[in-house]
């Protein structure tokens, strides 16, 4: 029961690690100049960086949130290449 109590530990911090770095990355990437910046990096990193915390601090739903606050990060990443692109 303990391997499977820091099995869920590492996946929390797995998921608030990718949040920080969606984050650093699209405040430093080309996605910092585009319109739709706070719906394409701070909303949703902000919103998995929150849900890993959760994830982290609680044992009862743990993977759930960590699995929820990773999907958060991928549909952001597939969904904002189908936004318009910036000409230039």
């Amino acid at each position: 029961m303990r391997s499977q109590g820091t099995g869920r530990r590492y996946l929390a911090g797995l998921a608030i690690a990718f949040a920080l770095l969606f984050m650093v990355v699209g405040a430093l990437g080309p996605a910092s100049r585009s319109h739709y910046y706070p719906e394409i990096v701070l909303v949703p990193g902000l919103a998995a960086l929150l849900t890993g915390w959760r994830a982290w601090s609680t044992d009862e739903k743990s993977v759930t949130l960590s699995a929820f606050a990773l999907l958060i990060l991928l549909v952001t990443l597939i969904g904002s290449h189908l936004l318009p692109r910036a000409a230039g």
